[in-house]
């Protein structure tokens, strides 16, 4: 991780955006292709008593390897992008999908779930903020969100895997939980799970309307 200038006054997700943009194959290749372990118990539990028409939204779809498992369990969900270039990978791979910037773009809904893994972790935490109030409002109302972040201290950037810079915003459990409430949430779990990762923290988050 290296430090890089403030992250609120620069456009840190437009940068963050294009180094994906520019790196798609390389995110693709670095990645694992199998849902397992933590990440597999939360996407489950996420899933737990929805019907089975109900309508799913996944911010930041990347390459579909979340989409393809939550498909496999009977689910038909919207995959969108904020990245051109996954959109098309996506559509080519079977999937139909849009881009959709969570920042800028109207959600659409209602939503009985908006999923977005490893998504939320790249913003400010004003855009945090914005987000999580814009994707309450695009929820029914018993609907729920599933978001993972990585847990720590802080912000910064790193060239790991993509050798392209990316911005991350790191988060402990405690600075959620008034942000949640505030937004109208009326409960939650919050777990906090260790993985073999090069950042091994992690929270996986679900948040009922």
């Amino acid at each position: 991780m290296s430090a890089t200038p403030d992250a609120e006054s620069s456009d840190s997700n437009g940068a963050t955006l294009r180094s994906y943009q520019e790196h798609t194959k390389e995110y693709v290749e670095g990645t694992h292709s199998l849902v397992a372990g933590a990440s597999k118990d939360w996407i489950d539990e996420a899933l737990r008593g929805l019907r089975p028409d109900a309508r799913i939204l996944e911010v930041g779809s990347a390459f579909g390897r979340d989409a393809a498992y939550i498909a496999a369990k009977g689910f038909a969900l919207e995959c969108t992008d904020a990245v051109p270039a996954f959109v098309e990978h996506l559509k080519a791979t079977g999937f139909a999908a849009r881009q959709l910037n969570l920042l800028s773009d109207v959600l659409g809904g209602p939503y009985d779930l908006v999923f977005a893994n490893a998504v939320f972790l790249h913003f400010t935490r004003s855009e945090f903020s914005g987000a999580l109030r814009k994707t309450f409002d695009a929820l029914t109302p018993q609907g729920r969100i599933a978001l993972s972040l990585k847990r720590g201290q802080g912000e910064s950037w790193s060239s790991h895997k993509l050798d392209a810079p990316r911005y991350f915003c790191f988060w402990q459990q405690d600075q959620l939980e008034p942000l949640l409430k505030d937004c109208g949430f009326s409960h939650w779990t919050i777990t906090d799970t260790t993985m073999d990762r090069t950042h091994a923290e992690w929270l996986f988050v679900i948040a009922h309307k």
